[in-house]
């Protein structure tokens, strides 16, 4: 169970609490228009007025993990896409192995073209559709994206990566679950997520967002080096049921408790993969 920040520690969380609340108000205020510029603004603001220490190493350690969970998928593939890419370690890596690797974030992180693989290109989120070709892609990832888009969004973002997946290809998002959360800095002020995490999911939501924009089959991702199992379903779904029918409190207490199984709680982290059609897609 991790410490209660206390003194100068809760101080420094408290204003980083506030500043987030208040872009994310931003955000959720904002017209489907504004979004694509407000994305890249709000958390290059963010960025600027608030010190994430430890944010850049956290993503450095986090790309082994995420190699081991696409082993499985990387077979024969020979395109990747990554979104919210962040510094861009595992694009780079993936382009040392692969022909070509597209890395999509709203913040340039200011990679030198000279030093990075041929067949590697960083993309600015709002120029995927011109930037990268419909049915280009192999395989695509992205791991604490998805929470950070405003909940009407969703649904145009997975439309948008069907459309540049090869038939038969794969998107693997993961995200932090809303059972255990909030996971952004409300999470020391607040039972729901009031910062830029502006909606979380469960295996459950996730899977049904990812079926109705037309992926199929949609797979749980289950221990780290594992194939999908699009069978899993019925074990995640029971379990999250009776997590998601206790009251908030109780939930977090248990679950703060729970015995850990490196790298993640059982259920922590949501881990799906959904197929694009190889005929009959709806995109």
């Amino acid at each position: 169970m991790a410490k209660r920040p206390t003194g100068d520690e809760l101080e420094r969380l408290r204003r980083h609490f506030e500043i987030e609340r208040e872009l994310a108000d931003r955000l959720r205020r904002s017209t489907r228009e504004e979004r694509p510029r407000l994305y890249a603004e709000l958390y290059a603001e963010l960025f600027r007025r608030v010190e994430l220490p430890g944010n850049a190493d956290a993503q450095r350690a986090q790309v082994g993990l995420l190699l081991r969970l696409l082993e499985p998928l990387l077979d024969g593939r020979r395109t990747f896409l990554e979104f919210g890419a962040g510094t861009g370690e595992l694009s780079l890596e993936l382009a040392r192995r692969l022909e070509r690797v597209w890395a999509v974030d709203a913040v340039d992180p200011g990679i030198d073209p000279g030093s990075a693989p041929e067949g590697f290109t960083f993309v600015e989120a709002g120029e995927v559709a011109g930037a990268i070709p419909a049915g280009a892609v192999d395989l695509a990832l992205s791991c604490h994206f998805v929470e950070h888009l405003h909940p009407d969004d969703l649904q145009d973002h997975l439309g948008l990566l069907l459309s540049r997946l090869t038939p038969g290809g794969v998107y693997v998002v993961v995200t932090p679950n809303r059972l255990y959360g909030p996971h952004d800095v409300s999470r020391h002020f607040s039972y729901t997520p009031r910062g830029l995490h502006l909606r979380e999911y469960s295996h459950l939501e996730l899977g049904r967002e990812l079926a109705t924009a037309g992926f199929a089959p949609v797979a749980v991702l289950g221990r780290l080096g594992e194939a999908p199992d699009p069978r899993g379903w019925w074990r995640v779904g029971v379990a999250e049921r009776l997590l998601d029918a206790l009251p908030a409190r109780l939930r977090r207490w248990g679950l703060d408790r729970a015995p850990r199984q490196a790298p993640f709680r059982p259920l922590e982290q949501v881990k799906v993969a959904g197929f694009k059609p190889r005929r009959g897609s709806r995109r």
